[in-house]
């Protein structure tokens, strides 16, 4: 029974180390995209883009929080729904789930 019981709390471990890992990863590629968006090349927004996600992949609230920003936002949700064809797959899907007008 108490080998039951590590099992779990390793895997409870393991999980919560993952998810602070992609909302770190997420909030250090936010902050990339931020500071590399007056740059001549274009690729701030495609970086806090994939911040989002990372951190949208992290947290429920997260989640909430990006769809709830696009409907306040129909500029940074339209700057979503062009950049989507440039992203991986995962991050399309992301972007379409998101989307407020869905």
């Amino acid at each position: 029974m108490k080998a039951i019981h590590r099992i779990s709390n390793h895997r409870r471990r393991k999980v919560v180390l993952r998810r602070v890992g992609f909302v770190g990863s997420g909030a250090s590629l936010m902050l990339l995209g931020i500071l590399s968006a007056p740059t001549p090349v274009p690729i701030g927004f495609v970086l806090f883009a994939m911040g989002l996600y990372m951190m949208a992949r992290g947290s429920k609230t997260a989640r909430r929080s990006i769809k709830h920003l696009r409907r306040r936002m129909p500029l940074f949700s339209r700057g979503l729904n062009q950049a989507k064809h440039r992203m991986p797959a995962p991050m399309r899907d992301f972007i379409e789930k998101s989307d407020p007008e869905r």
